[in-house]
């Protein structure tokens, strides 16, 4: 796939190219021999796009990270996507993506499932003290029960009253739900908490599908990130900090600055998730 041109008499036109760094869980789909895309929406700092049931987002290099996304080597301030139109159609394939005069080249990729060290339910009640596990307007004890007894039945009751609660993209029930999903199935890893992890990916698919039914695609393309252990920079680097391996207090400021509701519903997710599986009883093997 080369420059984009047009037929007849009009004198060709050269998009501009703008490396960028993918996450890996988008591997097979940008490496692939090409499909052909559309575009859901378009703001200032990001571009998001369908493409065989699956959402990319493309963002500038001010915006965050996200796991089923492409970050720009570019900043808002360069208006590169003001050519961009909801409907217009991308061709993704062989390492790059061609949009509305901007072709986004793939030259480094990140994995958005962190790697977390081994800990104690002891070591993770430590780190967690003091941080905040809820956020005003949700309602977080249906879901704490739900974790904390590994009820599949109450987790999904749960998902229902927060799914698609609030404005936006992604409604700040959403983001604490993604939080909170997130940090369970990644720290029963890091804790050897077989029977969690085991739960965790026996919701997975209804779970992927209530969200489809009841919330945004965007949104519910996190959520299913979340059900793999796929998170935005920011929460990775808390769940990191979390296991020994950062600064709790700074990662967990850096993600709470993240928007307007999502950043602090993502990191009260991620607190909540980790002190239900502390409370659970959670050792090796359980």
């Amino acid at each position: 796939m080369t420059n984009l041109e047009t037929t007849g008499t009009q004198p060709s036109q050269t998009p501009t190219r703008v490396p960028g760094v993918a996450s890996t869980a988008l591997f097979s789909l940008v490496s692939g021999s090409g499909v052909e895309a559309s575009v859901l929406g378009t703001s200032s700092h990001a571009v998001w796009l369908l493409a065989d049931d699956r959402v990319i987002v493309i963002s500038t290099s001010d915006a965050t990270r996200l796991p089923n996304g492409i970050q720009l080597a570019a900043g808002s301030q360069e208006e590169l996507f003001q050519m961009v139109h909801h409907g217009g159609k991308v061709d993704v394939g062989h390492g790059r993506l061609i949009l509305e005069g901007l072709a986004v080249e793939v030259t480094r990729w990140w994995d958005p499932r962190p790697a977390l060290a081994p800990i104690t339910p002891e070591e993770l009640a430590g780190t967690t003290a003091g941080l905040p596990d809820d956020v005003p307007d949700i309602d977080s004890a249906p879901l704490r029960r739900a974790l904390e007894v590994r009820s599949a039945g109450g987790i999904l009751h749960a998902a229902r009253s927060l799914l698609g609660k609030g404005p936006g993209l992604t409604p700040e029930g959403d983001d604490f739900l993604a939080g909170a999903l997130a940090a369970t199935r990644l720290l029963a890893e890091a804790l050897g908490n077989e029977r969690t992890i085991s739960m965790i990916a026996g919701i997975s698919t209804p779970l992927a599908q209530l969200a489809e039914a009841r919330t945004t695609t965007f949104s519910a393309a996190l959520i299913q990130s979340a059900l793999r252990g796929q998170v935005a920079e920011p929460a990775g680097s808390l769940l990191r900090a979390l296991t020994g391996r950062g600064d709790v207090a700074a990662s967990h400021l850096s993600l709470i600055r993240v928007g307007h509701t999502s950043g602090p519903a993502l990191a009260a997710g991620t607190v909540l998730g980790a002190r239900a599986l502390i409370h659970s009883g959670s050792h090796v093997g359980s």
